[in-house]
Parts: C-alpha cells; sequence; structure tokens
C-alpha cells in the first residue's frame, strides 16, 4: 500500500471516531458544539503541516496554500458531519483484508451480501473497512476529508509543484446549512470540487433543483357522534391534496433525472395538520411546472372544502449546478484532464439530490462534486473501499498537480 494512502487511511480511522452529527433542531452555527471536535483537530494537523487554518465564527475552517504563479487557484471542500440517520457516536470501524466476496457479518443483528448491496460487487481481494452494526461508519463525508488532508500531505512533504489551494471544512452540510455563511472572498478560489461523493470516476455536476413544501390545513372540528354534514377533517383533507399529485411522480416511481414530489411528514389532528414535501427536478422549467401542480392541487381542495383553510408556503432550497458549469466549465474539463492523465475515463451522472458544492456554484465558485470510495452512506451498511479511496487520491494529486 502507498505510504501516503495508509496515512490517509489512518486519519480517517481517527476522525470516524469523533461524534460529528449535526443537529437539524438546532439553532446555533455550528448545529452541534462537537463538531468543532474534529474542526479543532484538522487546524491542529493543518499547522503541523506548516499550514495556518483559520475557523471563523459560523465553524467554517479556511486555509490557503501558496503555489505554482500562473496557475488557476483550486478550491478543495468536505464537511465533518455526519447523517442522523444512525448515531455517529462510539463509532468502531474494521478492516476486512483481502474480502472474498460473500456475506460480511457486521453484527448479530445485521449483515450485508453483494444481493442486497450491489457496490459490494466484484470487490473481492479489495480491503474494506466496514461498520459494527451499531452506528454509521462517517464516509459520508471524513471520507472526503481524510482524502483531502492526505493529498495536502503528500504535496508538501513531496514538494510537487501544485496550483495555488484554497481548502475549506464546513459543518452541517447533513441539515442542509453547509454552505451558509460561505465567504466566497475567503475561499478565494477560482473553482472548486467538493470531494463528498462515492464513485472514484465520477464528476458530478448536475443535481435537483430543490424546494420544499408546506401546507397548513384547518378543518372544521365536531364531535363524530354529531359529524354528518359539518366535519371537515383535516387529515383528509391532506390526503386529498397528496392523491392528485401524478403517482408517477413519485420517488418510488423514478430515477435518473425524473422529478418527483416526496411528502416528509404530517403532523397535527383532524382539527389542524401540516403535510411537508420535498420537490425535486433536474430541469428548471419542469421545476417550475411542478410548484404550479402544488398550487393547483391545493387550490382544488379549497375549492371543494369552502368551510376549511388551506395555505401552501413554498421555500427554494438550492438550484442545478448545471446552469453554473455550462456557462463555466473550467473545473470540469480540468477534472476531466486530470481523470485521462491516469488513464481513467471520467463519468458524469445526474445527482438524484445536492452537494454544498451547488449552493458554491450559483455564489460564484463553480463546484463539481467527486467521490471518495464510501458507500452505502447513512447507515449501518456504509463500507469504504480502500482501494477506491486510492484511486481518488491518484485522483486529487492530479488535479492539484501544477
Amino acid at each position: 500500500m502507498d505510504k501516503y494512502v495508509e496515512k490517509a487511511l489512518e486519519r480517517f480511522l481517527r476522525y470516524v471516531r469523533i461524534d460529528t452529527q449535526s443537529d437539524e433542531n438546532s439553532e446555533e452555527t455550528p448545529s452541534a458544539r462537537k463538531e468543532l471536535d474534529l474542526l479543532l483537530l484538522l487546524q491542529k494537523e493543518l499547522k503541523e503541516l506548516g499550514i495556518d487554518g483559520e475557523i471563523d465564527q459560523y465553524g467554517r475552517l479556511y486555509a490557503h496554500i501558496p503555489g505554482e504563479e500562473g496557475h488557476a487557484r483550486i478550491g478543495l471542500n468536505s464537511h465533518v458531519d455526519t447523517a442522523s440517520e444512525l448515531s455517529g457516536a462510539n463509532v468502531s470501524p474494521r478492516i476486512i483484508e483481502d474480502y472474498d466476496g460473500g456475506r460480511i457479518v457486521l453484527s448479530e443483528e445485521a449483515s450485508m451480501s453483494p444481493e442486497e448491496f450491489p457496490a459490494l460487487r466484484n470487490r473481492e481481494g479489495d480491503t474494506l473497512v466496514v461498520t459494527d452494526g451499531r452506528t454509521l461508519l462517517g464516509g459520508d463525508d471524513k471520507a472526503g476529508v481524510a482524502l483531502i488532508m492526505g493529498t495536502i500531505e503528500r504535496v508538501l512533504k513531496e514538494n510537487i509543484p501544485h496550483h495555488p489551494l484554497s481548502i475549506l471544512f464546513t459543518p452541517d452540510e447533513e441539515i442542509g446549512r453547509g454552505a451558509e455563511h460561505f465567504d466566497r472572498e475567503k475561499f478565494g478560489a477560482d473553482f472548486a470540487y467538493t470531494v463528498d461523493g462515492d464513485d472514484p470516476l465520477a464528476i458530478d455536476w448536475e443535481n435537483f433543483n430543490a424546494a420544499s413544501a408546506k401546507i397548513h390545513v384547518e378543518g372544521v372540528a365536531i364531535h363524530p357522534g354529531e359529524a354528518k354534514g359539518k366535519l371537515v377533517n383535516a387529515l383528509r383533507l391532506a390526503y386529498e391534496v397528496d392523491s392528485l399529485l401524478p403517482k408517477e411522480m413519485r420517488p418510488e416511481n423514478t430515477e435518473g433525472r425524473e422529478g418527483f414530489f416526496h411528502p416528509l411528514a404530517l403532523e397535527g389532528s383532524a382539527a389542524t395538520c401540516t403535510l411537508s414535501y420535498i420537490i425535486r427536478n433536474h430541469d428548471s422549467h419542469a421545476f417550475l411546472d411542478q410548484k404550479k401542480m402544488l398550487e393547483e392541487a391545493v387550490r382544488k381542495v379549497a375549492e371543494r372544502h369552502p368551510s376549511a383553510k388551506l395555505s401552501l408556503e413554498i421555500k427554494d432550497q438550492y438550484r442545478n449546478m448545471a446552469e453554473v458549469i455550462a456557462g463555466d466549465p473550467r473545473a470540469l474539463m480540468h477534472a476531466k484532464r486530470a481523470f485521462r492523465s491516469l488513464g481513467l475515463e471520467p463519468k458524469s451522472n445526474p445527482i438524484r439530490g445536492g452537494t454544498d458544492g451547488a449552493s458554491f456554484s450559483f455564489l460564484g465558485c463553480p463546484c463539481p462534486n467527486l467521490g471518495t470510495g464510501s458507500y452505502n452512506h447513512h447507515g449501518r451498511y456504509e463500507f469504504l473501499s480502500l482501494k477506491d479511496f486510492g484511486t481518488m487520491m491518484d485522483v486529487l494529486l492530479a488535479i492539484v498537480r501544477a
């Protein structure tokens, strides 16, 4: 194993043991103070490499590395927080060397096989890092953090000529707040990359346009024994709104660039309730049409039940970075050249989600997303492929090399 890949793996194993789960119910920034535990460690490790990093008042760690004159300044970003679907505390990673391609027993209650998790296919002989079945692993995105730190260490210790670099580690990405307080001027990159995907051969530069929606319904409450002709059940009206949306536009019926409506939560009672949605589509015109569909569904239900009150609030969340990348393809073309210099042919798939890079792009810094070699994110079945992790280190080195 390459010594720098080995060191990066050591970093990864160190980072995942630090609980950095963000808190969607917090109004603080960072949302969880424990996220600073890893940010402070990264600041210390950067200092040991001779780099001064600044953690601003919002918990964003910025660092800058001088490089060859006349070259574009390249930015690299990853987030330190982990998802909320499963605990990120007391993570106990396990290394499986020379994987035999069969079922992996994580604990008495959990195991995984290539049949259930296709990302495990064709990995015989690979070294994998897995969970103990009780927690998530944290590869999203501590694998990205370790790759960036490992690349920096290699460049500096081997005195490799490189582009000027801007580094940014952020909290709260998993709760949709990673790009908040992004200081474009302080970051200073001409273009950048989030290192926050899975497949090391992918350059992701298309993502969903995204919005959230809340429908508030006030019905007419009355004792059910005296309800005939009087009761208007708010919960049923919420169901009625959902029934008017196209069934083919549900997440379970879509793929690729197909958009969807996804009801996240229904809270309340027969008297009053709130139905929450997310709306997603890669195409900006179809995205607008979807918002109109929801508005029309609410309007129709309100007309059918004049004694009830319905209101709709739609908030845009992020946009498809393809709008920016198409107009300024420097980051995309530079990454493609880097891949091909290693004899690798990159691929690009539409992301059925979003990245901080999408927000960075619309804030003036074009920022596609790259992979990490970490898979099955947000749960106990996460794993890291050391082979893909090493490939990604080679790609990052090729990207920053002058």
